[in-house]
């Protein structure tokens, strides 16, 4: 995982060898990390380059939102490690911006009244390549988008600028961000931007005033990382980064829908971590997130203490930035890096900060300088999905002691999982003072309007609407869904599974990809199906199962007898849940479940049968299916001999 920034390829030792303030376009473009090597190699001379904190690329965007001042920082760069201090003064340059709208076909303004920290001084010292970040300190006062503001950089002991490195140019504009009435408990919702976009979360809206159900969206997520000097930063992947390069049409949309946008820190197999940091890496890494916050209008973090060393076997105290050992990587640490985070963003600068833990020993605890933890933090969330608990010493008016994830596939074999509520542990969440809640990986594939609903009818009193609309991961144009209702599963569909199996004499096998057509016809309006032609079977082309309608949603009850004997068929034909044993059997569960199939259809059109059941959890979850039986008093037989092959696992419908 790296941070990325742009520098020009083409003609690379020529360009360097020009000082200037000009700029070029970004054309044969190459990427080179942040903070961890040296895009200069082994060049003659001494070069330098003014450089954005926060990985940010040519032309980021500072965001004065509602009126309020914004900020972003600068620094300088040198090819190699000086022996000797080396000066450097920046400043606001109009014709840097002058070359840049050339070079960009654009037209900004210099906004107006800039300042930069210390006059824009600062000092490399003798060892080091880099300097100080320098505060860009942009009132408010101006609306419109038209502003930019370009800064370029002097050095001595004959430094040379590079040219395509000259100057940095951030752009300029204000947002007004809506305000509705506050609810007692906040609904915080991850998003796994590998594979999800964070606008869908913009999508949920409740109530007459038709405010976001989502409070704020966690972008899952960026890393904590040791860069080649033994330094704390944040490392982003491409996915994470995207988000981030694209702030103006990902983050800042929901924002002017009223959501507050977070970046979760997680850790990523190196000494860097939560716990490990020492005062002075507490320090580096707390500058590093108000970069994070100021330049790309954050508003907040939470913290995922996960894939350290220490958590590994593997530390080594590694650099200053971090603790000798890993018996000192304690939880007394962790407290003490939000107390650094706390001493640069305090609660008053409306920077929030969360902790996602589910052990004992992955948030924080402990005073520092007369500070606990729980006083510095702004919310909890307990990850283990599906379970309730409590965090000790922490008001439960910042904690969300139940999650629910929305992820398509967490089984052993990845089969997706039925998407459930507990009703008990979303009362025990309103009537018991928490003050969060929190849904995990939010995604376009999954019918989710119903699992909210459960939560928000219990919860806020209220159901949630969904607009109709879903993005697809790196689309900032928005397609239209489908908002399911009872007309909808209506008609004819041709049924495939994730597995057909058959008995090839020793165990249950995967055969070819099997499929059979239904039809599903109206029984009671509104309310209820019958099923023709499951399994592909002569007896259920005449005799139907229901399927059952529920908010936008199908289910399927079992069993289900749907002939008795008379004088043209003289067997009981039932409908059951069943599955394959050790021997060549394809047993028919015996227990009444109503919902043994539940049926989702995502936004894209597709539709999902799956075992709600405790089985999902199997590593056998795909040798699950619902069949015919032949009944003869306790006896089942199935219809599909054991040979032969029928679908199982969870179902898929389509057109």
């Amino acid at each position: 995982m790296k941070h990325l920034f742009n520098i020009r390829l083409a003609s690379m030792a020529v360009a360097l060898a020009f000082a200037g303030a000009t700029f070029t376009a970004c054309e044969d473009d190459i990427e080179i990390t942040n903070s961890t090597s040296n895009p200069w190699g082994e060049l003659d001379g001494t070069f330098g380059s003014v450089r954005s904190a926060a990985g940010a690329k040519m032309g980021t965007t500072l965001t004065l939102r509602n009126n309020e001042d914004a900020t972003g920082y600068v620094y300088f760069e040198l090819s190699k490690v000086s022996d000797q201090d080396t000066k450097v003064t920046f400043k606001i340059d109009n014709s840097a911006l002058s070359t840049y709208n050339a070079a960009n076909g654009t037209s900004y303004e210099m906004y107006p009244n800039v300042t930069l920290e210390n006059e824009g001084k600062t000092t490399i010292t003798a060892g080091k390549r880099k300097s100080e970040l320098l505060a860009v300190n942009v009132p408010a006062g101006k609306t419109g988008n038209n502003y930019a503001v370009a800064i370029t950089a002097t050095a001595d002991n004959g430094t040379t600028i590079a040219s395509n490195n000259a100057s940095y140019v951030y752009l300029i504009k204000s947002i007004q961000i809506p305000s509705y009435t506050p609810r007692d408990i906040k609904n915080i919702v991850y998003v796994e931007v590998n594979n999800e976009n964070p606008l869908n979360a913009g999508e949920y809206t409740i109530g007459d005033e038709k405010a976001p159900f989502f409070d704020i969206v966690s972008i899952f997520a960026a890393n904590i990382n040791l860069d080649k000097e033994g330094s704390p930063y944040i490392s982003c992947n491409e996915q994470t980064t995207f988000v981030l390069h694209n702030a103006d049409r990902i983050i800042r949309p929901l924002q002017e829908k009223g959501i507050k946008v977070h970046l979760s820190i997680l850790g990523n197999h190196d000494d860097a971590g939560m716990r490990s940091l020492s005062d002075e890496g507490a320090k580096v890494f707390a500058k590093e997130l108000k970069a994070y916050a100021d330049i790309y209008g954050l508003d907040g973090f939470d913290f995922d203490d996960e894939y350290s060393s220490y958590d590994k076997g593997a530390y080594q105290g590694s650099s200053k930035a971090v603790v000798n050992n890993a018996s000192q990587c304690t939880q007394e640490r962790y407290a003490n890096l939000i107390y650094e985070y706390r001493q640069l963003m305090p609660k008053e600068s409306n920077i929030s900060f969360g902790i996602y833990w589910y052990r004992t020993s992955d948030y924080p605890k402990g005073d520092i300088n007369g500070v606990s933890a729980a006083d510095m933090v702004d919310y909890t969330v307990f990850g283990s999905y599906g379970s309730f608990r409590a965090l000790s010493g922490f008001s439960n008016k910042i904690q969300a002691p139940y999650a629910i994830t929305l992820a398509g596939a967490s089984t052993s074999d990845g089969s997706p999982i039925g998407i459930r509520s507990n009703s008990t542990y979303l009362n025990n969440v309103k009537n018991n003072g928490y003050g969060m809640f929190a849904f995990y990986n939010l995604n376009n594939s999954r019918s989710v309007t119903r699992v909210f609903n459960e939560m928000s009818n219990i919860i806020y009193g209220q159901p949630v609407e969904w607009n109709g609309k879903y993005y697809e991961r790196t689309e900032f144009v928005a397609k239209t869904g489908k908002s399911t209702n009872y007309e909808d599963y209506l008609g004819t569909w041709t049924v495939t599974a994730s597995k057909s199996l058959y008995w090839n004499g020793s165990s249950w096998a995967q055969g070819d990809n099997e499929s059979f057509i239904i039809n599903i016809i109206e029984k009671e309006n509104g309310k209820s199906y019958n099923v023709y032609g499951w399994d592909g079977r002569e007896e259920t082309q005449k005799y139907p199962f229901e399927l059952t309608y529920d908010n936008g949603m199908i289910k399927i009850a079992s069993q289900q007898t749907i002939h008795t004997p008379d004088t043209d068929d003289g067997n009981e034909w039932v409908m059951s849940f069943a599955s394959g044993s050790t021997k060549a059997n394809w047993n028919a569960t015996t227990t009444s479940r109503d919902n043994a199939f539940n049926g989702e259809m995502a936004p894209n059109g597709t539709l999902m049968l799956l075992d709600y059941s405790s089985m999902t959890a199997s590593k056998n979850a795909n040798k699950y299916a619902f069949s015919l039986f032949k009944k003869d008093g306790t006896t089942y037989q199935a219809a599909i001999k054991a040979e032969n092959e029928r679908l199982a696992g969870w179902y898929i419908l389509s057109r």
